[in-house]
């Protein structure tokens, strides 16, 4: 399979937006491995400006980026991982939260030697279905397949705002399914984008607004929690996330 690579001006719905916000920028891609959609992933990078090391300064024109990989064991599957460890144990302006009834916790997979990889302790055969971007660590929530990503003033508790977002998929089977939705202070919605499908391979979808206008990304990998058999011939589709990137968070807004 062959990655594709998108990149659209947004003044209408179009391919792989359900919903859009005129000036919204889409960078999509889907292929069988990495070097299929490292085009688009950069060219993203690109977007969104230089990238900041983890801490509570950051350039507010910059991005930051989280691979999972430096996920130390502890906090690695089977092991619960805390929703703030991006705010408080390594600082870069996200907290991870799920309002879901039946969630109960988030989990970044285990290096090989330390467990099960790629998500096998919640379902065994998922790392036959599961590829990495940046090996090899990925990411998930348990019990419920979706959740918000909210920025955050580096370090702090106040609310802040990000010119854009971007994650990479791993077997993306069903078209439509996975998506990204783009919210405001408000809780307005901005956008809803797909990734596009690769079936056991890599999905990448990243937008990028005109300004800081998205508060919360709510995130909806597939159709089913993983520990669930992956089957999408009858509607059942197990995703899991690789690399976040996205606009350095900054702007601190009053909720209204």
């Amino acid at each position: 399979m062959k990655g594709t690579f998108l990149t659209t001006t947004l003044t209408m719905i179009l391919a792989g937006a359900a919903f859009a916000q005129p000036g919204a920028t889409v960078f999509s891609a889907a292929g069988e491995n990495a070097d299929a959609i490292r085009g688009a992933v950069d060219a993203f990078r690109n977007a969104l400006g230089p990238v900041n090391a983890p801490g509570p300064d950051g350039n507010p024109e910059g991005r930051r980026e989280i691979n999972w990989d430096g996920v130390p064991q502890q906090f690695s599957s089977p092991n619960q991982f805390p929703g703030d460890f991006f705010n408080k144990n390594s600082v870069r302006g996200v907290v991870f939260t799920v309002n879901t009834p039946g969630w109960n916790g988030f989990q970044v997979s285990a290096n090989d030697g330390d467990g099960p990889v790629r998500f096998d302790n919640l379902y065994e055969g998922n790392s036959q279905v599961f590829k990495t971007f940046s090996a090899q660590k990925l990411f998930t929530s348990t019990g419920t397949h979706a959740y918000d990503v909210d920025f955050k003033v580096p370090g702090t508790e106040l609310q802040a705002s990000s010119r854009g977002f971007g994650a990479v998929f791993t077997n993306v089977a069903i078209p439509f399914t996975t998506t990204l939705e783009f919210y405001s202070v408000d809780g307005v919605l901005l956008g809803r984008y797909s990734a596009p499908v690769a079936a056991k391979g890599l999905s990448f979808v990243g937008v990028a607004y005109p300004s800081k206008m998205v508060s919360r990304v709510r995130v909806i990998p597939g159709t089913a929690a993983l520990g669930t058999p992956d089957d999408p011939a009858n509607g059942v589709n197990v995703v899991a996330l690789d690399d976040f990137i996205y606009g350095e968070p900054s702007n601190p807004c009053a909720v209204r």
